[in-house]
């Protein structure tokens, strides 16, 4: 039952995704993984400063995928129509770059891989 109620909510939050304003990381906010592109949704995501955060990350493809996150060490596989929790510590300063890379360490070579930008 936990697991339909799940999946409802993440199918509601897939429906209000699509918008280009950035998705900032955290509270109700989840990532679902397709086995095709887009592969991230939303796709454009941001978090803030000074703030520990978690998501969850729910694969609703065939195919196994992965959460890599290096500038956190983070690297979780995702079984098909499984979720993971992924856990970020609080950063003071944005990166030089201005944003984190996430990838699929699986379908990276195929376009499976965003970034993580910081709201402002």
């Amino acid at each position: 039952m936990l697991g339909g109620l799940t999946m409802l909510m993440l199918v509601t939050l897939v429906g209000c995704g699509g918008s280009s304003s950035k998705n900032v990381l955290g509270g109700k906010n989840n990532i679902v993984l397709h086995d095709q592109n887009p592969f991230y949704d939303p796709s454009d995501l941001a978090i803030r400063l000074n703030q520990e955060i978690s998501f969850t990350v729910y694969n609703d493809g065939k195919e196994i995928h992965n959460v890599t996150i290096p500038a956190f060490a983070i690297d979780m596989d995702v079984a098909p129509k499984q979720s993971i929790t992924v856990k970020l510590p609080a950063v003071a300063s944005a990166p030089r770059d201005g944003f984190y890379t996430m990838y699929c360490k699986y379908h990276q070579s195929q376009g499976e891989a965003t970034k993580i930008k910081i709201a402002k």
